[in-house]
C-alpha cells in the first residue's frame, strides 16, 4: 500500500510540475497570436502559452514554455527574448528560444502585461493594465514596480496630491486602482519613449521612462498604438479607428480615415503609413498626411476620408494585431494566425 501511494504521489506531482508547461498544438500556426518581434530570431506569441521561432529561412515553429498563460507581447536583444502576459507574467530565454525561464509570475494581481521594451541585455520595462509598470536592471532576474501620477489627467492628478498632503499611504492606493491601462511603449532614441494607454493617454520621456509628461491630445478613446515616423512626426491610433499625428508633441490633428475598426498598429513602408486592425482592416495613408478637423459626433454615413487615404479588408477579415519585417517580408500576427500579408 505504501508503495501504490508513493507511485500515486509521484505521479501526481509529476502532472502539476507539468501543468504549467504549454503543450505541442498541431495547429499552432492558425491560432490567435497577438504579437511578432525580431532580432537575431523572429519571435511570436499568442494564446495558451504559444510561442513559436523562425531561424533564418526556416518557418516558425512552435517551442515548449513553462506556461500556458496567454502572452501578449515580445521582445529581443540578439538572442535574448523576453515574452510578458496574463497573470502578470514575464518569461525569458537567453539563447534564442531553446530554453525559458519564469521570471514572473503574479496572478493575485489580477494584471496582464501588455508590452515590454529592453534598452539592452540588462535594463528593461514592462508595461500594462491598470498603470501595471515594472523596471529591471539585472536582466529580469529582479523586477521593481512603479507608479506614475503623470499618466492621469490634470483633474485627477490634483485630487490625488489633495489625499497625498494627508494620506501617503491612501494617496498610493488611489493612485494604483485610477492608473489608466498602459497598452504600448515605443523608444525613439537611446532615451526617449512614447507610451499609449487608455483615456486618451499619449506621454512621452526623455530618461528611459524614469520620468513621464501627458501630452495634450483631444480624444478620450483608447491608444493602441504610437510611433514616430521617420519625417519625425508622431502618429497615434487606436478606438474605432482614430488616428492623430503631431510634429512636436503638443498639437495633435485629426487625420479622416472614415474607418471605424479599431486599430491594433502602425507600420510605415515606403511612402506610406498603414494601419492595420479588427476584422482585417487596412488603412493606407500617404505620405505626408492629410488632417482634417476632428468631430466626434460626426455621422459616418457618407463620410469622405482625407487626401491619400484608402481602405481595403483581408478575405479572413480577423483581427490583424501586430507586424514585423522579416527578410524582407512583411508578417502579421492575427486571430488567424501568423503569415504574410500584403499591404497594397
Amino acid at each position: 500500500m505504501q508503495k501504490l501511494n508513493s507511485m500515486v504521489l509521484l505521479l501526481l506531482f509529476s502532472f502539476l510540475a507539468n501543468a504549467e508547461q504549454s503543450y505541442p498544438a498541431p495547429l499552432v500556426k492558425e491560432s490567435l497570436l497577438l504579437d511578432v518581434a525580431v532580432g537575431d530570431v523572429a519571435v511570436a506569441v499568442g494564446e495558451r502559452g504559444h510561442v513559436l521561432i523562425k531561424s533564418s529561412t526556416d518557418d516558425f515553429a512552435q517551442v515548449i514554455v513553462p506556461t500556458t498563460t496567454t502572452l501578449t507581447a515580445v521582445t529581443l536583444v540578439e538572442q535574448q527574448i523576453w515574452a510578458v502576459g496574463h497573470d502578470a507574467t514575464i518569461l525569458h530565454s537567453p539563447d534564442g528560444g531553446s530554453t525559458w525561464q519564469v521570471q514572473m509570475h503574479a496572478p493575485e494581481m489580477e494584471r496582464p502585461f501588455l508590452d515590454v521594451l529592453f534598452f539592452d541585455s540588462q535594463h528593461g520595462i514592462a508595461i500594462g493594465a491598470y498603470g501595471l509598470f515594472y523596471r529591471t536592471l539585472d536582466g529580469g532576474n529582479s523586477w521593481s514596480a512603479q507608479r506614475h501620477a503623470a499618466f492621469l489627467d490634470p483633474y485627477d492628478r490634483e485630487y490625488l496630491e489633495q489625499i497625498r498632503q494627508e494620506d501617503e499611504a491612501f494617496y498610493q492606493q488611489e493612485l494604483n486602482s485610477i492608473l489608466p491601462h498602459l497598452n504600448r511603449v515605443k523608444r525613439l532614441d537611446e532615451d526617449t519613449l512614447l507610451l499609449a494607454g487608455e483615456a486618451g493617454l499619449l506621454a512621452i520621456s526623455t530618461d528611459k521612462g524614469n520620468n513621464w509628461e501627458r501630452l495634450d491630445v483631444n480624444y478620450t478613446g483608447s491608444f493602441f498604438d504610437v510611433t514616430q515616423l521617420e519625417s519625425g512626426l508622431m502618429v497615434a491610433a487606436g478606438l474605432r479607428g482614430n488616428v492623430f499625428v503631431s510634429d512636436d508633441g503638443e498639437q495633435w490633428d485629426y487625420v479622416k480615415t472614415c474607418n471605424t475598426a479599431t486599430i491594433n498598429s502602425i507600420i510605415e513602408y515606403n511612402d506610406a503609413v498603414y494601419f492595420i486592425g479588427n476584422n482585417g482592416f487596412k488603412v493606407k495613408a500617404t505620405l505626408p498626411i492629410s488632417t482634417s478637423d476632428y468631430d466626434p459626433y460626426a455621422a459616418p454615413i457618407n463620410c469622405e476620408p482625407a487626401a491619400g487615404i484608402s481602405v481595403s479588408q483581408t478575405d479572413s477579415k480577423s483581427a490583424l494585431l501586430n507586424a514585423a519585417m522579416i527578410n524582407g517580408q512583411l508578417f502579421v500576427t492575427a486571430a488567424d494566425g501568423i503569415y504574410s500579408l500584403s499591404l497594397d
